[in-house]
């Protein structure tokens, strides 16, 4: 991921001097004034000076991913989804390989249940970074698209990885408590979640059982398994 903090603790430390007259190096005055805005501003904890500094290093410097993707972070952390998945779009556009966008964008885009282009990100970000957990979002957002078949793919080679039994998810026990839970339990309970959306009952009851015999506290599997009993 690129911030622009590195970019800025250059900018700031090379001359206090430089809210004055512009320095004779190779950074112009502008865009030292403007991140030197943006660091107190962020220090202050004022989101609307931090990001009219951002829209003036764009104006001063429009090729520039690094503060697009600060921009799109900052829309992203007052949940402002729209805008931060507009912009890490454009953060992409000048940088196709920018990983940082492509995660702010993946994640924008589910928050605003635009699910199709979430997925579209995250197999992106998967191909870059070949990373479990997010081929595991991938596949829960597959099922949720109705898309079965990419989905248990996804699923399989989740569960065939050794990695899987080491990694750990969090999911909730009640409103105040949570638990970690393996990627492969996690990854088998969505099997059976996909089984049980096909009306699959009799195999979704099989391998909710077979997740929870890896982990026989998952609470949350556990009320599935009861509501998928009453049926």
């Amino acid at each position: 991921m690129k911030y622009l903090a590195t970019l800025l603790i250059a900018l700031c430390a090379i001359s206090a001097s430089a809210q004055q007259q512009a320095p004779k190096d190779s950074i112009p005055y502008e865009l030292r004034k403007q991140a030197y805005i943006y660091t107190l501003a962020k220090k202050y904890n004022d989101p609307d000076v931090a990001r009219m500094a951002l829209y003036n290093l764009i104006a001063t410097n429009p090729n520039s991913s690094a503060v697009l993707d600060s921009l799109a972070l900052l829309y992203f952390d007052y949940q402002q989804y729209a805008s931060a998945a507009l912009v890490a779009q454009d953060a992409m556009k000048i940088d196709p390989n920018d990983l940082f966008a492509t995660e702010v964008a993946a994640v924008a885009f589910d928050n605003l249940g635009v699910k199709t282009r979430a997925v579209n990100n995250y197999e992106k970000l998967y191909l870059a970074n070949n990373d479990l957990g997010t081929l595991y979002k991938i596949a829960f957002l597959q099922l949720e698209l109705k898309r079965h078949g990419e989905a248990i793919n996804n699923a399989d080679v989740i569960i065939a990885s050794p990695k899987s039994d080491e990694l750990k998810l969090v999911f909730p026990i009640d409103n105040s408590r949570t638990q970690e839970i393996s990627l492969k339990a996690a990854t088998v309970r969505m099997k059976g979640m996909i089984e049980a959306d096909k009306g699959n009952t009799s195999l979704a009851r099989e391998l909710y059982q077979k997740a929870l015999d890896m982990e026989p506290d998952f609470a949350m599997l556990k009320e599935q398994i009861a509501a998928l009993d009453k049926k």
